[in-house]
């Protein structure tokens, strides 16, 4: 919660000093873009599209990204006083939703549409869990962020990861995301990702889903519901999955999402 208090206090700031500091540079069907400095030049001429294709790619998902967005571009000073890892973060509440993106983000469509898809997920999920009363279900929130977005790492290098921190629950997971420690919260961000990642393999992202949109505010029975097996089990498994993938072994062929299949360094791990 400190890191969310932080990232507010910033985009506070920010916001306050739109009309004098920033310019409007493109507005498409679901976003505003705006910029802390100067315009882009010709190169980022397809920021809109890029973002376009990225609400569209998670509203089809979830079916609950807001209609309206707005995107703030900072340099990279600003946004390192969030944090030199973070390259985006996003607020939301009932009546506004705004991303905050590093400027350097834009020189690569491809980190820009991992990005973009990753933040706008986590804008659809708000209009989830708003009407749950439940945090049981808020360790799952990074992890579907990631998943969805198709963040390229190594399964394996992911694994041995945790098998060198050691295993989280659910609940220890939410804590170690909401973390301002980023090794804590690095561990926290892949421990949800590589849960949510073996939960989508095994019963699909639809039922993944539905958890979340159900009313049943009981993860573990939520869980049952569209699974048809208990979490504790489910729990082993992926353990299991995770010392075998840790230690070069392979898993059976499941149907799945297709996931790039790139090497990135732990030190990569998206805000």
């Amino acid at each position: 919660m400190r890191r969310w208090i932080a990232f507010t206090c910033i985009l506070l700031v920010l916001m306050a000093g739109m009309a004098n500091a920033t310019a409007l540079g493109e507005k498409t069907r679901h976003f505003e873009i705006y910029y802390s400095e100067a315009l882009p030049d010709g190169g980022h001429s397809d920021i809109g599209m890029t973002l376009e294709n990225a609400y569209s790619e998670i509203d089809g998902y979830l079916g609950t990204c807001p209609d309206f967005i707005k995107v703030l571009v900072v340099g990279k000073k600003t946004m390192d006083r969030v944090g030199e890892h973070v390259e985006a973060f996003s607020a939301w509440n009932t009546k506004s939703s705004t991303i905050v993106l590093r400027e350097e983000t834009l020189k690569d469509k491809n980190s820009l549409r991992i990005v973009a898809e990753h933040e706008i997920c986590h804008l659809g999920l708000n209009n989830i869990l708003a009407n749950k009363d439940s945090k049981e279900f808020s360790w799952m929130e990074e992890g579907i962020c990631m998943v969805l977005s198709r963040e390229p790492f190594s399964d394996a290098k992911v694994s041995r990861l945790i098998m060198e921190k050691g295993f989280l629950t659910p609940s220890e997971i939410a804590k170690a995301v909401d973390s301002d420690d980023y090794g804590i919260s690095k561990n926290g961000y892949l421990q949800s990702y590589s849960l949510v990642k073996y939960m989508v393999k095994r019963f699909g992202v639809s039922a993944v889903i539905n958890m979340l949109k159900c009313p049943e505010t009981d993860f573990e029975k939520a869980f049952f519901l569209y699974t048809g097996m208990d979490f504790g089990t489910f729990y082993r498994q992926w353990q299991a999955y995770v010392k075998s993938m840790a230690y070069g072994g392979h898993e059976a062929p499941r149907p799945a999402l297709a996931y790039p299949a790139f090497d990135l360094c732990m030190e990569d791990c998206a805000a």
